[in-house]
C-alpha cells in the first residue's frame, strides 16, 4: 500500500510541475524570447512530464 501511496505523490508533484512550468514558459518566450526551436520542444517535454505524472497517478 505504501508503494502505491508514493507513486500517486510522485505522479501529483509531477503533474504540478508540469502545470507551473508551461505557463511560465509561455511568460518568458514572451518576456525575452528565445530560439524558435526551444518552444515545441519544451512544450513536448511539459506534455511528457504531464502524461507521465498521470500514469503514475491512474489506480490499477
Amino acid at each position: 500500500m505504501a508503494g502505491s501511496s508514493l507513486k500517486n505523490n510522485v505522479g501529483f508533484l509531477l503533474q504540478l510541475a508540469a502545470l507551473t512550468f508551461l505557463p511560465l514558459l509561455i511568460l518568458r518566450q514572451l518576456a525575452t524570447g528565445f530560439r524558435l526551436i526551444w518552444m515545441p520542444a519544451l512544450t513536448t517535454l511539459g506534455v511528457a512530464i504531464f502524461i507521465l505524472g498521470r500514469w503514475l497517478r491512474d489506480p490499477e
